[in-house]
């Protein structure tokens, strides 16, 4: 089946573009949401051929792709061919029932951040890339190849608040591009961890925003306060100017002076708190995420660990908590998928449960999750004892992630201390071997559920 031919099935089964009010993808995932509920026709999605499966949270429903989601979502995005107008959004918006606030907060997150990875992981990777090239490869930090790909990953890293600002004003409904420009203000070298600024006399607290999310995306949630009623109301002889220049006049001074500063403070409060975490209860808080990776992946509240994992990485340079529980629980769920296979009698599942327990090994897991452990029900108890297994020898070992990047083989290199010594990257690949072993023989111990063999012959 062709990209368009899924992609208009998947529709279908939406209930038509008139149906959908906003759409997006995470690395594995269509993140679509839709209006009425009462016209998804649920089972006709899980049907379409190379659909892994389907996870709703609130109005928003996530169908699961595979690696091959960028493709799909292009063909989807060419089916929907329209501009909503903002009468439409904002009836769709008032007959939406009451939400549970963390799916809320979790979709916002995911809305935010999801689209800005491909950057966030080039950049991560090239600084990984180069510390092995520094450290093996005697490249110095001196010559102009090291400066030229340096410079990737300085410009994902030190404008990332433009991407963020960008994605979030995307998200909510406003102007994409003002969303941008207030991220750029903030990184801008006049005003970005500059001393004694003030605003008509009003002090500016100095922060430094590079590499930050939070705080750009206060603001931008503070713009479309001022940005919708404007744009309802002025007359649309003058709004083309004046709704930007009244909408930066007003939100660029309140960011700077109020609303920067908090989600920077509140950042380093997330960061301070993710290391007294991990430091005080160490193996067990690595172990507990280890063991919830695949719970978090199938629910689709992973993204909500979204924030605290940027803020780490920006205030310690480093992310110790997460990053290796999720690479335990990544290995589990390949090692899961991997012995289901074994188990297994039918030549098509036996080939679709090798694929994805190979691409869960590199780091991406929901085709493993969506294809074998939700499918046959034990596996994931397996991926869950492997995940914790190896959580809480990563975590008893203090064992961290240098660059982000989803956790896994491929990624290994992440996992590299930038001062050159190699027993972090040591603990790392023990914790894999340990995670992918234990989730093995835990899945073969356990079996299938029942009925599953039969159904597979």
């Amino acid at each position: 089946m062709s990209n368009e031919e899924m992609s208009k099935e998947i529709l279908d089964g939406l209930g038509g573009k008139e149906n959908i009010t906003f759409a997006t993808h995470c690395a594995t995932r269509l993140r679509v949401t839709i209006n009425d509920e009462q016209q998804v026709n649920e089972r006709k999605i899980e049907s379409v051929k190379g659909v892994l499966g389907l996870v709703k949270n609130e109005n928003e429903y996530q169908v699961i792709i595979g690696t091959t989601v960028n493709s799909v979502y292009a063909a989807f995005n060419r089916l929907l061919d329209r501009t909503e107008t903002k009468e439409e959004n904002e009836k769709v918006q008032s007959t939406n029932k009451k939400k549970n606030y963390f799916l809320i907060a979790s979709d916002f997150i995911a809305g935010t951040v999801l689209p800005s990875l491909p950057i966030i992981v080039a950049g991560g990777m090239i600084s990984a890339v180069l510390v092995v090239c520094t450290t093996f490869f005697g490249l110095s930090s001196e010559t102009g190849t090291y400066k030229v790909l340096n410079s990737i990953y300085t410009a994902a890293f030190t404008y990332l608040p433009i991407f963020i600002g960008y994605n979030a004003a995307k998200k909510i409904e406003i102007s994409p591009m003002l969303g941008a420009l207030l991220g750029a203000v903030l990184v801008v070298p006049d005003v970005n961890g500059v001393e004694g600024l003030d605003f008509l006399g009003i002090p500016i607290t100095a922060g430094n925003y590079s590499s930050s999310i939070l705080p750009v995306i206060f603001g931008v949630l503070f713009m479309a306060i001022i940005y919708k009623p404007l744009d309802r109301y002025i007359p649309k002889e003058i709004k083309f100017f004046l709704v930007p220049l009244l909408t930066m006049l007003i939100t660029v001074p309140i960011t700077l002076i109020c609303l920067a500063p908090i989600g920077t403070w509140l950042g380093q409060w997330i960061g301070t708190g993710l290391i007294w975490l991990n430091t005080n209860l160490g193996w067990l808080s690595v172990g507990v995420i280890g063991a919830a990776t695949a719970f978090l992946m199938f629910t689709g509240t992973g993204s909500g660990l979204y924030a605290a994992i940027f803020l780490a990485f920006a205030e310690n340079g480093y992310e110790n908590f997460v990053m290796p529980g999720m690479l335990a629980g990544n290995l589990a769920i390949g090692g899961a998928a991997l012995a289901a296979m074994t188990m297994v009698k039918n030549k098509d599942t036996k080939a679709m449960a090798f694929s994805s327990g190979l691409t869960a090994v590199f780091g991406i897991t929901e085709p493993a999750i969506f294809g074998v452990l939700a499918r046959f029900k034990k596996p994931f108890i397996g991926a869950a004892i492997g995940g914790c297994i190896g959580g809480l020898f990563a975590g008893f070992n203090h064992v961290a992630e240098y660059a982000f990047v989803s956790p896994g083989v491929a990624s290994i290199v992440a996992f590299i201390n930038p001062d050159g010594t190699h027993n972090n990257l040591l603990m790392a690949i023990l914790t894999m071997m340990i995670s992918f072993l234990s989730a093995f023989v835990a899945t073969k111990f356990f079996g299938l559920s029942e009925g599953v063999e039969e159904n597979n012959e």
